[in-house]
């Protein structure tokens, strides 16, 4: 058996096997918890991401252009 801690409430969460679905939440309430904080802005990235951690297309397209559709 592992354990790991919820980063949110700090409860031990006991699993056999992979890594549970909720990782590294121990319930969808403190999933929900962690993205308020979020979203009030309560947790802050401390440096500048590269366009490929922000997720952002790079190079940037042009206004108007269509993303490509996979």
């Amino acid at each position: 058996m592992s354990t790991y801690q919820c980063v949110t409430c700090g409860r031990e969460v006991v699993y056999d096997g992979p890594l549970p679905v909720r990782y590294p939440f121990c319930s969808s309430r403190c999933q929900f918890v962690d993205l308020g904080k979020w979203l009030r802005e309560q947790y802050t990235i401390e440096r500048d991401l590269t366009p490929e951690e922000a997720g952002e297309p790079w190079p940037p397209r042009p206004p108007g252009e269509e993303p490509q559709r996979r």
